[in-house]
């Protein structure tokens, strides 16, 4: 009876030492910053990203100032305000803090930063899937075609700092003098064109071909999937290995076979379409198959060919090659399979949206797995933005891409403090999120189709040198205020 407890429902901060009640109302204060009013996104993406899902995917038991939670929504409102500063995400927390009566996390960014290096890559998973399924179940059927859930893929790079780690694994152009230029990391990703979210990046040092990171990237396919690519992805390799999962492709004709291509061969289905069969090759060096799994595709592959004229961005008359798996040309016309792979445009929107809105074509890291990190949650980032670009798109009666993803960020960064007066008030919330989303179904693009502009930059570049030779060798040799030759 010595260790039995007595008074266990009654609350420390009134039966207590001074010192508990204490340390229970800083307990009670910062379980409220963990929830759901931890900040404005937090209450805005409740209705994603709930505060008992984040509660119950969170590694960590012990709530802190820099947990798991607040950690990530300092870096979400770090990635949409223009990937920020970290001094701009520990000025978030302190603000946060204060407005709750917890103390102020220190000035000093190292703390958060080493937060953010503490945070599990799993949470992060759990919360991309969780946003990647909110938004494939409001897919509109406008938004497929016969059944078939449209696929993009594409590559990019972005550029990390000057480690000595980054460059091991994601080395500078080869071009570039040792210490005057900067690692960059390669990207293959896959666009969901129906909702216009990433299903998922693959990184590579930029030195290899973008092909080699593609296979990766199948596993996240299913039968239903139309995948998209441009002729830099279409191998002999991954249109098997895409076969073999049931998966239809359409894509550009590489150039290699394309400067070959005799048009007399094959079957003829029309006067733009032949059934041809394209025999196993040797394998390329840059195949991440082994001799085995090489040996294992299948001999022979038979695809369908559809050629037509069109007008490249000169001006000129030029000649498109598609090549598709789906055989039957009755079924899917050759005309509707040319406008189709017209919608693989979105993804360089996509990668525009992430890499220049977004501001993550230069990533702030010292290590490949803070960059890697950081890709994850940029992603995040942008599928949270998505999420209410598709709900806009419902409201307004669009196709998602007729919504704008500037200008929807853009509301969210402006309005995302005033939902902190409606947590746990899910009534107020659910007005204030109707209302939201109401203004930014007005955010539609301008669809100009037929605009052209000039590939060019008007504004001059300051006029200094290139750096070629690392900075603490480099000699500077001005003259008159112009530059002129350096050593």
């Amino acid at each position: 009876m010595k260790n039995q407890p007595f008074l266990t429902d009654f609350p420390l901060t009134v039966f207590a030492t001074a010192k508990r009640r204490w340390q229970a109302t800083i307990r009670q204060a910062s379980a409220i910053v963990t929830r759901s009013s931890l900040s404005g996104y937090a209450v805005l993406f409740e209705h994603v990203l709930p505060g008992d899902f984040l509660a119950r995917i969170d590694p960590t038991s012990r709530q802190r100032s820099l947990g798991h939670r607040p950690v990530f929504w300092a870096w979400l409102a770090q990635i949409l305000e223009s990937n920020a500063s970290c001094h701009r995400a520990v000025s978030h927390l302190q603000s946060w803090a204060r407005t709750c009566g917890l103390p102020a996390p220190s000035s000093d960014t190292s703390t958060y930063c080493q937060a953010r290096i503490r945070l599990k890559g799993s949470f992060l998973v759990d919360i991309h899937h969780r946003i990647i399924s909110h938004l494939r179940s409001r897919t509109a059927e406008r938004d497929q075609c016969q059944g078939f859930n449209l696929k993009a893929l594409d590559g990019s790079s972005m550029q990390l700092m000057d480690t000595e780690v980054n460059q091991k694994k994601y080395p500078q152009p080869s071009v570039q003098k040792a210490g005057c230029g900067f690692p960059v990391m390669g990207v293959v990703g896959l666009l969901d064109l129906g909702h216009g979210g990433w299903e998922h990046f693959e990184t590579f040092p930029n030195s290899h071909s973008e092909i080699t990171a593609a296979p990766c990237l199948l596993k996240h396919l299913g039968e239903n999937d139309l995948l998209l690519g441009d002729r830099g992805f279409c191998s002999y390799e991954l249109i098997a290995l895409c076969d073999a999962r049931h998966v239809a492709v359409l894509m550009r004709l590489h150039q290699a076979r394309d400067r070959k291509l005799d048009w007399r061969r094959g079957k003829k289905l029309s006067r733009y379409e032949r059934l041809v069969t394209w025999k196993r090759p040797q394998q390329p060096s840059g195949s991440t198959l082994s001799k085995a799994e090489w040996k294992a595709l299948p001999a022979t592959l038979t695809v369908r060919l559809i050629r037509l004229n069109f007008e490249n961005r000169a001006g000129e008359k030029a000649t498109l090659t598609l090549v598709t798996t789906l055989l039957d040309s009755e079924k899917y016309d050759g005309i509707e399979m040319a406008d189709l792979y017209a919608r693989r445009w979105d993804i360089e929107l996509k990668l525009r949206d992430l890499k220049t809105t977004l501001n993550m074509e230069k990533i702030a890291v010292k290590t490949p797995e803070m960059a890697r990190k950081s890709l994850r949650m940029s992603v995040i980032a942008f599928n949270l933005i998505r999420t209410l670009m598709q709900s806009a798109a419902a409201e307004a009666e669009k196709p998602v891409w007729h919504i704008s993803f500037k200008g929807v960020l853009d509301l969210v960064c402006a309005s995302h403090e005033s939902f902190r007066a409606h947590a746990g008030k899910p009534r107020k919330l659910r007005e204030a999120l109707d209302y939201l989303i109401t203004v930014c179904a007005t955010k539609q693009i301008d669809v100009r189709p037929y605009r052209s502009a000039a590939r060019a930059v008007k504004r001059r570049p300051k006029p200094f040198p290139y750096l070629t030779a690392p900075r603490h060798q480099y000699q500077e040799i001005p003259h008159r205020s112009r530059y002129r030759k350096t050593a």
